[in-house]
């Protein structure tokens, strides 16, 4: 009894010490990517094209000297490497051939640039920001799974299939696998599911050692 009471009486210390689970960071919406990019390309994209600008007239003033005129032009080339890459990340954010041509081609255009070999088969018609932004970025993380995990020589094939007002997109690869029963989920499928879930959809995993990973992402996919 004794050392039952002991035990009893250190439980709620552990309890204290012990530090808080997180809560899980819920993924952003297409129109919350849209208005990050917005932000970038109209305000800090604006400043650092205004710094070139006076820069480079500064640099080329005649009453400027050389030695000044020098420190500006190595001012004005390390503010356009700033602006080559706000300019990369806000095109990441929300991809311009996403909100232009819609998730078809923008699968393709990154199929193209992938770390392993993808293909994309069927298509899918105009619909909603946030359905299309959830099924590109979750077939964007899938093919990072692949590039991490499938192994070296593995390929992938996105199939897009649309009917009645439904789209389900299929990610298949030829890689090593892994048994679902024994292998956690990673933070790669925790996303996906996420951001399927948030447009109400479903995610389906199936895979096994040795005969690669299926995903079938199902959603709702109205008329846009």
């Amino acid at each position: 009894m004794v050392v039952r009471a002991r035990r009893l009486a250190a439980s709620p210390r552990r309890l204290i010490r012990r530090p808080p689970r997180a809560l899980p960071t819920p993924s952003p919406t297409a129109s919350e990517l849209r208005r990050l990019e917005r932000d970038l390309h109209d305000a800090v994209q604006n400043e650092l094209v205004a710094v070139i600008v006076k820069l480079s007239v500064l640099s080329q003033d005649p009453a400027t000297p050389p030695a000044l005129a020098d420190e500006l032009c190595a001012l004005e080339a390390h503010a356009q490497t700033a602006l080559n890459s706000v300019r990369d990340i806000a095109r990441g954010i929300y991809p311009q051939v996403l909100a232009d041509f819609g998730v078809e081609r923008a699968l393709r255009a990154q199929a193209a640039r992938a770390p392993v070999d993808v293909s994309v088969r069927g298509s899918a018609p105009r619909t909603t920001d946030e359905a299309e932004a959830a099924v590109y970025f979750s077939c964007l993380e899938a093919i990072q799974n692949v590039a991490k995990h499938a192994g070296e020589t593995a390929s992938a094939t996105i199939r897009l299939e649309h009917a009645r007002g439904t789209l389900i997109a299929r990610i298949e690869d030829d890689g090593r696998g892994f048994d679902p029963e024994r292998t956690r989920r990673g933070a790669g499928l925790r996303n996906i599911y996420e951001r399927v879930q948030a447009v109400g959809g479903s995610l389906t995993v199936t895979a096994g050692r040795g005969s690669g990973t299926k995903l079938a992402i199902s959603l709702p996919w109205p008329a846009g």
